[in-house]
């Protein structure tokens, strides 16, 4: 019997140590917690570029209920790659069934714009090339009887490129 123990003992000590180190690496995984997260898109300097490059705006209601109402504001910039004529729409697609009133205020440049649920949806705006702060001031009324729905990271705002050289009606 004392033979068959000798023969375990390095076998008892390291068992005894790999419990040891998993009950530490159990432990220490309970004591930390996620300070900051990062999330960038680079910018390209480059002048060939002709894409509109922009960082979203992200817009978290969270948890809404029926007939709460709130506004929320948010801004960033934009580098529009050349002059012409851009369209900017609200998406109702992710509004629909579950607000009541949605209203969107844009100031882009010199210009402010106001887009809204099942009535003025879109506009079209004259912008020359270059670097924009965008801000955007959103409020909203959750609908009576709202759809049931869970909407993350969907497009609310888009802003395209519509052709070269024209007016817009800004």
């Amino acid at each position: 019997m004392q033979l068959i123990l000798a023969m375990n003992k390095p076998l008892l000590l390291g068992l005894s140590l790999a419990i040891l180190a998993i009950s530490g690496l159990v432990i220490a995984a309970q004591m930390y917690g996620t300070l900051a997260t990062i999330s960038y898109n680079v910018i390209s300097n480059n002048s060939s570029n002709q894409q509109i490059q922009v960082i979203p705006i992200d817009f978290n209601l969270g948890n809404i209920t029926a007939g709460q109402s709130g506004s929320l504001n948010g801004s960033t910039t934009v580098y529009i790659p050349s002059n012409g004529t851009y369209d900017l729409e609200l998406k109702e697609d992710v509004l629909d069934n579950v607000f009541s009133q949605f209203i969107a205020t844009i100031t882009i440049g010199n210009h402010t714009i106001t887009l809204q649920l099942h009535e003025n949806n879109d506009y079209k705006i004259y912008l020359t090339a270059g670097k924009y702060t965008v801000t955007v001031k959103i409020t909203y009324t959750v609908s009576q009887n709202p759809e049931a729905k869970s909407v993350s990271n969907a497009p609310l705002l888009v802003l395209k490129y519509e052709e070269e050289n024209s007016e817009g009606n800004s």
